[in-house]
Formats: C-alpha cells, sequence, structure tokens
C-alpha cells in the first residue's frame, strides 16, 4: 500500500534521511524504531508532505504523493502526534469533527461517528463538551486517535503517540491500541523509541540510526538475527525480557519433549506469550501447563531450556 523509494532529506548542516527504502502491506503495522535524531519521525513526515523530501519518491496505492496537493494527501491519512496536537480551544467533539467537516459530511454522519469513536475508545460522553486541558493524559491520546480515525481513512501515521504519558497509562494504551479492531483494519506507519512499544505493535519493526534504515523485520527475526552490532546494542541487557514478551508458547513446542500432562495441568492457548505463561506458572499449585491438545507437559524449566535452543547465542 506504501512504498518508499531511496528517500532522502538534506539540511544545509545535515543529512536527516538517506537512501531509505521499504514497502509497507495493506493492514500492516510498521514501526519505525531508533533513538532521537534517528531519521525516524522526518521519514513518516516525508510519507504524508509535512515535510518534502531533497530525493526519492512515496507511493501510495501506486501514486507518487508529489502528484497530490498535500491538503488533500493529509486529509486521506490519519496522523497521531506524541502531544496529540489537539486545539486547545476546541471542545473534544469540535477537536474529532475536524477532519469531516472539511470533507462536508453532513451533521448527523458527523455525529453518529463521533459517538461510535468515542465508545470504541472508551471515553464518556459526558466529555464531548470538554476541553483538552480538563481531560488526563490517556483521555487526551484517546481524543487524538479518535480525530485521526474520524474520516476512516486507509492509512495512519503516529509519531511517538503514547510518548507523553506516565508508564502505567501508556502499557494501558498500548494495549488498548493492539486489541482494537478499526487499528488492525488500517495500514499504520508507527514512530517510537520505546523498544518494547515496537515488539508488542509492530507486525515488523525497522530500526534507524544516523538517518539510515539499518534492518526491518519481524520482531522475531530481529531478536534472532540482529543484521548489525548497533542492533544487537538496541536490544542491550533487556533482551531476554523481550524474547519472553515476543516467543508464545507454539513457538518452543519444538523444543518440548511429549509427556502427559495429568489432570492438574492447566489448559492454555498456543499463542499465549512465554512471559505469561511464566507468570501463570508461579501461581499455580501444580506449577503444570498443557498448551491446546497437545500431549505435553510444561514446566518452567522446559521453557527456558526450550528458549536457550530456540534463540541462537550471540557471537
Amino acid at each position: 500500500m506504501i512504498n518508499v523509494r531511496h528517500l532522502t532529506k538534506r539540511y544545509p548542516n545535515h543529512t536527516a534521511v538517506e537512501d531509505v527504502s521499504f514497502a509497507v502491506r495493506e493492514q500492516e503495522t510498521l514501526v519505525l524504531l531508533g533513538t532521537s535524531g534517528s531519521g525516524k519521525t522526518t521519514t513518516l513526515k516525508m510519507i504524508n508532505r509535512l515535510i518534502e523530501p531533497t530525493s526519492g519518491t512515496v507511493e501510495i496505492n501506486g501514486i507518487d504523493t508529489q502528484q497530490q496537493a498535500p491538503h488533500e494527501l493529509s486529509r486521506s491519512i490519519g496522523y497521531v502526534v506524541q502531544e496529540t496536537g489537539l486545539f486547545p480551544h476546541y471542545t473534544v467533539g469540535e477537536n474529532i469533527a475536524i477532519v469531516p467537516r472539511l470533507l462536508h459530511w453532513d451533521k448527523d454522519r458527523i455525529r453518529n461517528r463521533t459517538h461510535e469513536l468515542l465508545a470504541m475508545l472508551r471515553l464518556p460522553e459526558k466529555q464531548l463538551n470538554a476541553y483538552p486541558d480538563q481531560l488526563s493524559g490517556g483521555q487526551r491520546q484517546r481524543v487524538g486517535l479518535a480525530r485521526a480515525l474520524a474520516a476512516n481513512p486507509p492509512i495512519l501515521l503516529m509519531d511517538e503517540p503514547l510518548g507523553a504519558l506516565d508508564p502505567i497509562t501508556r502499557a494501558e494504551i498500548r494495549q488498548e491500541f493492539r486489541n482494537l479492531d478499526e487499528l488492525r483494519r488500517k495500514t499504520v506507519v508507527l514512530v517510537t523509541h520505546d523498544v518494547r512499544e515496537a515488539l508488542e505493535l509492530g507486525d515488523r519493526v525497522g530500526v534507524m540510526d544516523n538517518g539510515r534504515l539499518l534492518q526491518i523485520g519481524t520482531p522475531k527475526e530481529l531478536l534472532m538475527q540482529p543484521a548489525s552490532a548497533f542492533v544487537q546494542r538496541f536490544f542491550g541487557d533487556q533482551v531476554l525480557a523481550f524474547q519472553l514478551q515476543v516467543f508464545t508458547l507454539q513457538d518452543v513446542m519444538p523444543y518440548i519433549l511429549p509427556e502427559s500432562p495429568g489432570p492438574e495441568a492447566i489448559d492454555l492457548q498456543p499463542d499465549m506469550s512465554l512471559n505469561d505463561a511464566l507468570t501463570l506458572l508461579t501461581k499455580t499449585e501444580s506449577g503444570v501447563l498443557r498448551v491446546g491438545d497437545w500431549p505435553i507437559r510444561i514446566r518452567a524449566v522446559d521453557i527456558w531450556s526450550a528458549l536457550h535452543q530456540l534463540v541462537p547465542k550471540s557471537p
């Protein structure tokens, strides 16, 4: 759906993005991950022409974005930023309705879509007439997402959408984002410096540094086969925690010997993360799990042993 080819942005004193190319499939979430100054936000803004590239092309559905007026392009692409970008003198309802009004939707259609989004994002209807400074940080972020989704654009760009939130609220909203059916139907490009956020939300993750895209792949590919020392260092001393987050029981099944689980075992789904499985094991009296219909007895030591075999040792 999105094709970025040899995208470059040069300023008089430095190059922000250097020869970046990638494609994003329809209904895929691609996360651009990197430290401050890595070029990820500049790359994102060149997709909807908030920043004009020095060279290279961006195509959406096969059409070069340079052939479209920037304001028309922006109306067809939802955009969410860290501080939400809400207009402080507009109410919640007025903020959400901005793009539908520009598209000349009638009042009934705008009202119905607004109430639909409030319900979807768990925002009380009584806040419809509130102003942004009367909301919590998490509520403002939900309103910012509602505004981006209001006209139901097929593409959503998200620039550090949770960066201004405290860790607890951030984790809660990240979970909500991951479970939203409407987001799953969008093609999403998300920028973040938070590794956990990238691994949780991204179908694929692109690691950027110094204006270049160093590696792009699924979270499992990045953790198992880092393409460079920089990518490997990016996960740092938390790599084990990230592996437990990304890999599932189904991933380690081939490394666990079949054994009758017995009646005391607790049934789990194969797509449960290893981290969740280990947490559950500590809360069970038997300390034994069973996965789906597989006759496999799983203990904590089995998970650790299987993960050790699954993930190659660092060179």
